[in-house]
């Protein structure tokens, strides 16, 4: 039985930097969340936290490298 072609091929390098990216992101949201509960549950804090971690910070180092 053979795999498909999802399950048997590895992500990239490239792929692997990304989601490390997104889970960095995800535990420093969290860690703030445990001290500042109010950052944590605003759907505004969270979404601008995103736009700001997950896009303009790595085009910014992009741009700088």
């Amino acid at each position: 039985m053979r795999l498909p072609g999802v399950l048997r091929d590895r992500p990239s390098k490239q792929q692997l930097a990304v989601f490390a990216g997104y889970a960095i992101a995800a535990a420093v949201y969290v860690t703030v969340g445990v001290f500042y509960t109010d950052f944590l549950l605003s759907v505004f804090v969270g979404a601008a936290y995103l736009l700001l971690v997950a896009w303009l910070v790595p085009a910014g180092v992009r741009r700088l490298f």
